[in-house]
């Protein structure tokens, strides 16, 4: 059904999702919420589907720019697809890229995250990870908690304890690999933040789910963490203003995905494929669209 979309349609519905086609429409986006309502923001180009050299090649000089432009803005700090940057056609090409932004990031005093993709990526995402880190701190990854091995990872790791993007992960994988069941992956992102929490590292909660973030909220009570060491993640454009807002107020830190590019179909069209919720969100923003109460 989603695929049937006019092209239009998915454009006029993903667009409080996406902050445009350029990075000057990215930055107004960023800028705007961290002046008007102290919400920081990890940018991302859209990369989706990229196989050749030519567009490797783009990709990374355009994260390049994006980073020289984060000077004074402390609010905000980048992500990376690491397929994007040739991970599947040479992984010790695409270490040498990523530890070029990740060195260029650390010349300005700024973060870089390199995103997990689906399972198959997530060995040699966590290899180059680690290289970089060989000599480089200022960069984080992404575990989800629908996959098994996500455990094993986390207690791996515990010796770089490494900032992550904690998250249940919209890839879809198999039941010989993943959990299936959506609350169950909910209940274990909380099991494994609490034992990253423990190993003293930070953590970027990512969920829209208000009693998921209730939970995580009342066990960082309980280990007396300060709320300023305490981070949530949410997607941009997600209607969860209120909770923001009361997140903010409480000091602690809020940031929204906020992506850019031309490649957004392919990103808007798994969104939509592989996330219920977030189909139900979008259809209430094509139909107000289409009836401009938007």
């Amino acid at each position: 059904m989603v695929r049937s979309l006019p092209r239009s349609w998915i454009r006029l519905a993903a667009s409080p999702y996406i902050a445009g086609e350029t990075r000057a429409s990215a930055w107004q986006v960023v800028d705007r919420l961290w002046r008007e309502k102290k919400l920081h923001s990890t940018v991302d180009v859209l990369g989706e589907e990229i196989h050749n050299q030519a567009d490797i090649d783009a990709y990374h000089q355009e994260f390049r720019r994006l980073v020289t432009e984060l000077t004074d803005r402390p609010y905000a700090n980048i992500s990376v697809k690491l397929s994007a940057l040739g991970q599947a056609q040479d992984e010790d090409d695409c270490y040498r890229r990523a530890r070029d932004l990740v060195a260029q990031a650390r010349a300005i005093n700024t973060f870089v995250r390199f995103d997990m993709e689906d399972a198959t990526t997530v060995d040699s995402t966590l290899r180059i990870y680690r290289r970089v880190r060989q000599d480089l701190d200022n960069c984080g990854i992404v575990l989800q908690s629908r996959l098994f091995r996500t455990k094993g990872d986390v207690l791996a790791l515990r010796d770089l304890a490494p900032n992550v993007r904690l998250c249940i992960g919209i890839y879809p994988e198999g039941p010989d690999i993943a959990l299936q069941d959506r609350v169950a992956m909910k209940e274990h992102l909380l099991e494994l933040l609490e034992i990253l929490w423990k190993n003293g590292q930070h953590v970027g909660i990512a969920t829209h789910e208000e009693w998921v973030i209730r939970r995580a909220l009342a066990l960082a009570e309980q280990m007396r963490k300060p709320s300023s060491e305490v981070e949530v993640q949410m997607l941009l454009g997600v209607p969860r203003q209120a909770l923001q807002r009361e997140l903010v107020e409480r000091g602690i830190i809020v940031r929204l995905y906020v992506p850019y590019g031309e490649r957004w179909y392919a990103y808007s069209m798994r969104r939509l494929e592989h996330n219920p919720e977030m189909f139900k969100m979008v259809a209430g923003n094509v139909v107000s669209g289409l009836f401009g109460r938007r």
